[in-house]
């Protein structure tokens, strides 16, 4: 080690953070382990990072301004001396500050130990700067995979965060299971991007409020090979190369009733098996819509019981996530309340088109999901408005999709279901508190 070739005490790498302009380290205090952040320019490592000079202290570093007792008084260490390098990435920015203290036998540091730790420090550098890069890869990897799930999503409002929802869920499982590292990411993306094949699904499927028709069913069970083949078009890194498959069988049974191959049992893998049921479970714990009431929880655990009874769903997996309450995740739980609230609202045509004037009107019940509205205009499943929700106070704008439609009497009147369309988190929160009070 570097404290052993330069006979010192002890070594410390500190990282920068240039999002927080932050260096911050890990000490052991109390057989734990914690962090110490050090602002740059505070502190001899502080200021090796603001500047890019060497510091060597070879006096008491306690009657130095620069030196920040910080760490020595976590710790209960007592700094003597010192010699603090910058380390550099391959495009000579700091990115780290290496700092040696005390050295053994009351001796001080020299010229040589400060050439011997900036060779260290290069060599530091270079395994940083693979080590960033490598990172920043699979940072940015998983920022598209989370746009791609959400844009697929998306075209849907109503399954709006299920893909997200649903990479949860195995998550929990996954942990609760003591999977590996690489199985954890490996489930992390295939519970993420499960349903990516569903670009492939026509609207007039897709969209389609009530029940499937036999040929309709087939183009919607087609997704996942469509899914399949769009991730196996993705270069993964080697050790993640089997999440195409994993996320194209999450609708496998192990009784072979699933599809899209039939799978039984053995055949289908243990992660596929742990996206299945996270991705029931999500289903029918549904956010709250204007034309049908989530199922409870308990009913949802219910369905998963029985049909892990009935040989489709791996009954340890189910079990495990009942009993350890893995389908606690922080979800959106939306009050609907019968209240009157005034809004407005315009008609969308296929180009956007709005209508000259809008329609003033009065909501039936309302949650921070959606409205329900009584009109005698002709509102279409599917289709859109643009509504003005009046406040005190505050006036709420958003799209929102028509998904409820029933008529009333003969005279013409409708009463209508939409969802809110892409609610900004802090509106909806907003909305939800406020519906709350009332």
């Amino acid at each position: 080690s570097i404290s052993e070739i330069l006979n010192a005490e002890r070594t410390s790498l500190f990282l920068l953070n240039k999002e927080t302009n932050l260096l911050w380290t890990l000490i052991a205090e109390n057989l734990e382990i914690k962090e110490i952040s050090i602002p740059i320019g505070q502190g001899i490592a502080g200021q090796v990072a603001q500047t890019g000079e060497t510091i060597c202290l070879n006096s008491d570093p306690y009657k130095d301004e620069r030196f920040l007792p910080l760490i020595d008084k976590k710790t209960g260490y007592k700094t003597k001396n010192l010699i603090c390098v910058p380390v550099y990435d391959n495009k000579k920015k700091i990115i780290a500050v290496v700092e040696v203290l005390n050295k053994k036998n009351n001796l001080t540091f020299t010229k040589n130990d400060e050439d011997v730790l900036k060779i260290f420090c290069t060599e530091i550098g270079n395994t940083l700067t693979n080590v960033f890069l490598y990172e920043s890869y699979q940072h940015l990897l998983e920022s598209l995979f989370k746009a791609f799930a959400t844009t697929v999503d998306a075209r849907d409002p109503v399954t709006r965060g299920h893909s997200i929802r649903t990479m949860k869920y195995a998550f929990n499982i996954g942990m609760a299971l003591k999977l590996s590292p690489t199985e954890m990411k490996i489930i992390e993306y295939s519970a993420l991007l499960h349903d990516v094949g569903k670009i492939g699904v026509p609207d007039y499927v897709l969209l389609k409020s009530e029940k499937f028709t036999k040929e309709e069913y087939d183009v919607m069970k087609s997704h996942v090979l469509v899914t399949k083949e769009i991730l196996s078009k993705i270069f993964f890194p080697e050790e993640y190369r089997d999440v195409p498959q994993i996320a194209s069988l999450h609708h496998e049974f192990l009784n072979g009733t699933g599809y899209p191959f039939g799978l039984k049992e053995h055949e289908i893998p243990l992660l596929a098996r742990i996206v299945c049921i996270a991705d029931i479970y999500d289903a029918l714990i549904s956010y709250d819509r204007p034309y049908k009431p989530p199922l409870t929880q308990q009913d949802a655990l219910n369905i998963l019981k029985n049909m892990a009874q009935e040989g489709k769903l791996d009954l340890e997996i189910v079990n495990l996530f009942i009993d350890k309450k893995l389908y606690e995740i922080e979800r959106r739980e939306f009050v609907r309340v019968d209240k009157e609230f005034s809004f407005s609202w315009r008609k969308l045509g296929p180009e956007d088109i709005k209508s000259v004037l809008p329609i003033i009107a009065k909501t039936k019940n309302i949650s921070a999901g959606g409205i329900r509205f009584v009109t005698n205009e002709d509102l279409s499943i599917n289709s859109f408005i643009e509504i003005e929700l009046y406040l005190p106070n505050h006036t709420i704008e958003s799209l929102a999709k028509v998904v409820h439609c029933t008529q009333l009497n003969n005279n013409g009147s409708r009463e209508i279901g939409v969802m809110f369309v892409n609610l900004p988190k802090e509106t909806e929160i907003r909305l939800n508190k406020y519906i709350e009070l009332k």
